[in-house]
């Protein structure tokens, strides 16, 4: 038996008020930290923090460098390859397999 989960799905977290910040389990990474100004758990201009809290995820293209914040983050890393599209659902598969993992440890209460 399967279950259905739903999630929502925003690109203005600074629109979340506090409770809807303690439901957010994951966000993808750009790159720049300046993607995380304002957000809670912010310090010293550093993302590290809130990496603690959420599930990071970084998209990219197989053959191109790895940013490198992204690199000293502590951030899934799923690449895609542009002439093999046939691959994207393992990268799929990982993402769902990371936040599923991520938050049967970090939020169980949030599960089913």
């Amino acid at each position: 038996q399967s279950l259905s989960i739903p999630y929502r799905v925003t690109d203005t977290p600074l629109r979340l008020n506090a409770q809807e910040w303690n439901q957010v389990v994951a966000v993808f990474v750009a790159g720049p930290a300046w993607q995380f100004k304002g957000w809670p758990g912010l310090r010293d201009g550093s993302p590290v923090n809130i990496f603690s809290k959420m599930k990071a995820f970084y998209v990219n293209f197989d053959d191109t460098k790895l940013i490198p914040n992204v690199q000293k983050w502590d951030v899934q890393k799923l690449q895609i390859s542009r002439m093999k599209r046939h691959l994207d659902k393992a990268s799929v598969l990982q993402f769902w397999d990371g936040l599923e993992r991520f938050m049967a440890k970090n939020f169980p209460d949030l599960r089913f």
